[in-house]
């Protein structure tokens, strides 16, 4: 009986030090995001939401929701393995790196419809689509900078 309440005694006291570590940590976290509030001030003046001590605590996504910027879409330009096997189709003969982004754009269709911004972002993921190629021995550079898909 003595060691359960032993054990129960280490608990609280255990309890009682996390409590108090976890205080130590919301309050850096809070004087970071005043930092950070504060820098942010200048641009976005009036975008903090302060909630008051006795009115009910929101969620923290809740709380960041008020001005919502725009969140950019992540896309997801080719499937797994894809890129390497349109490569092998449209590539016959060593082509530029550049030629094979364009003819990839072109595969898949967004030489034409896609607006500029995003096929910018096409464009450096097919390059490192053809540069991973290279690496993982699909493709061999040659010495004049055309690239051979085996």
């Amino acid at each position: 009986m003595v060691s359960i309440v032993n054990a129960v005694s280490e608990l609280e006291t255990r309890r009682k030090s996390l409590e108090l570590e976890l205080a130590a940590v919301n309050s850096r976290l809070k004087a970071v995001q005043q930092a950070l509030d504060a820098r942010g001030e200048a641009s976005d003046v009036g975008r903090r939401i302060e909630t008051s001590a006795g009115a009910a605590p929101k969620s923290e996504a809740a709380a960041k929701r008020p001005g919502r910027k725009k969140v950019r879409k992540l896309r997801q330009w080719f499937t797994s393995g894809e890129a390497v096997g349109l490569m092998k189709k449209i590539v016959r003969a060593p082509m530029l790196a550049s030629d094979i982004v364009k003819a990839l754009a072109h595969a898949k269709g967004y030489d034409k419809g896609l607006p500029p911004e995003q096929l910018k972002r096409f464009h450096g993921t097919a390059y490192m689509a053809v540069s991973n190629a290279i690496k993982a021995g699909t493709a061999s550079r040659l010495k004049d900078g055309r690239v051979r898909i085996r």
